[in-house]
């Protein structure tokens, strides 16, 4: 029988939905995941932080780049939200939290992809891709459906 944590709250963060002046998708692949795995950037929130600090940190750790880069165009209504199978919760953030609350933001970069730096210590691949190939590349359970409502609440007949 499997127990479910719902007596826990969520891990609170966001996710950086980024997207360049022609409208590309920039998804990474973490070190961890497998071929076909691919998210957006993102991660939780530290402490007492705002929703725009929490965004801002996770932009410079992730991307090497200052928040002048990148022009917010929305933040959708909808999150990304899910319990972690059990085993990974009592692993993982010292057992304290059920499973991940994120916020999705969207953002437009508007500057020098050359001068993006992704972690290899933390990422083993990143793309751009446009608007109707996210089907392939998002592939966790409701990653894609979850994420393009975000998308097509904040950037209307982007996805077709």
């Amino acid at each position: 029988m499997e127990i479910k944590q719902t007596n826990k709250p969520f891990r609170k963060g966001v996710n950086a939905i980024i997207i360049d002046q022609d409208d590309n998708f920039l998804l990474i692949q973490k070190n961890h995941y497998k071929e076909n795995e691919w998210n957006f950037l993102g991660g939780g929130k530290e402490g007492q932080e705002t929703l725009e600090q929490n965004l801002l940190r996770e932009l410079e750790e992730e991307l090497g780049v200052s928040f002048d880069n990148f022009e917010i165009l929305g933040v959708s209504s909808y999150k990304i939200e899910y319990d972690y199978p059990v085993e990974l919760a009592i692993k993982i953030n010292e057992n304290k939290y059920r499973g991940q609350s994120y916020e999705q933001v969207i953002l437009r970069f508007k500057g020098d992809k050359k001068k993006l730096v992704f972690t290899p210590t933390e990422f083993r691949a990143n793309k751009w891709v446009k608007p109707n190939q996210l089907i392939m590349y998002l592939v966790f359970p409701n990653q894609y459906i979850n994420h393009k409502k975000a998308i097509d609440e904040i950037l209307p007949e982007m996805i077709k």
